[in-house]
């Protein structure tokens, strides 16, 4: 492909060739999506790709930020149930590395059984660090069980949502975080972490602010490792929310339908990190949370 001239005329020869790569780059990942009748890229090049690995995961601290509540299929072109794998992820303007929202091998798909079933999220595993916009791939297949070609769910590099493309129509529903702290979360089983060998409950979180409820954890979600972990640690499918600097954290645990405690936990400039136990029916949790303050001078670029 040429490139225009009156683009061209001030570069030097390295930087034409730059230019050049990333153009040729660009062909290997743009499709042709029968659902939008559009001939679009599916992954990320907004800049220039050349020398991007689009495959590497970064991680880097962050000034505002999104909290992804959760990704759910709005519709299916072939029905329920279905299993889905493949991945979700998202790229932030800090660095554009891999940060995986949903990633499932062949052999581990999950099963949807109907629109009401959410993807179990994995991530992000650490806060998105976002100025004006944010981006998200998504590559996602249906497992046949006989013999024939795994067919493509949902592909792309959506620049809106709802996303509909291939099979389906995803949402994705995220918040806006402004001035973030980032709050990693670790909850383990006291009392009884000798006897039980796993957790049967669900933690949600959500900010004071906001009530958009992110699942930390389910046991009864598809794929959540029930089983507890070294000195009684529960294997939370996320562990990351970003919360605002004026805002608390609030943390709900559940034990079968009658049992609930909910917990607010507050940024603390002198503690950057803060320890609190709960009883919750037969159980006793201590949940720590640390967390990483707001660094405005460490932002990267490409």
């Amino acid at each position: 492909m040429e490139l225009p001239l009156k683009t061209t005329r001030s570069l030097t020869w390295d930087q034409l060739v730059v230019k050049a790569l990333h153009v040729i780059r660009c062909p290997e990942f743009t499709e042709y999506n029968p659902k939008t009748g559009l001939t679009l890229p599916t992954r990320f090049c907004q800049h220039n790709i050349a020398f991007f690995d689009l495959d590497k995961e970064y991680f880097w601290r962050f000034e505002h930020s999104v909290n992804v509540i959760s990704i759910k299929v709005a519709e299916s072109d072939v029905g329920y149930p279905i299993k889905i794998y493949g991945t979700v992820l998202a790229r932030d303007q800090y660095d554009y590395r891999c940060v995986y929202l949903f990633n499932r091998s062949r052999d581990n798909p999950q099963l949807l059984k109907s629109k009401k079933d959410a993807l179990t999220l994995t991530g992000p595993f650490r806060a998105l660090a976002v100025t004006d916009s944010m981006f998200f791939e998504v590559h996602l297949k249906i497992k046949s069980d006989d013999d024939a070609v795994d067919q493509d769910f949902s592909k792309g590099q959506p620049m809106a949502v709802p996303i509909r493309s291939c099979l389906s129509t995803v949402v994705i529903v995220y918040s806006p975080v402004p001035l973030a702290v980032q709050a990693s979360l670790q909850v383990k089983i006291l009392n009884g972490a000798a006897r039980a060998s796993c957790f049967n409950g669900k933690l949600t979180a959500w900010t004071t602010g906001n009530r958009n409820k992110i699942t930390l954890y389910d046991s009864r979600a598809a794929g959540t490792q029930t089983q507890l972990g070294d000195g009684g640690c529960v294997a939370l499918t996320r562990r990351v929310v970003a919360v605002p600097l004026d805002e608390g954290l609030v943390l709900k645990a559940c034990h079968k339908a009658q049992c609930s405690h909910e917990l607010v936990l507050r940024h603390d400039a002198e503690r950057d990190v803060e320890e609190c136990n709960l009883k919750l029916g037969s159980y006793e949790l201590q949940v720590k949370v640390v967390w990483t303050a707001v660094d405005r001078q460490r932002r990267r670029k490409m």
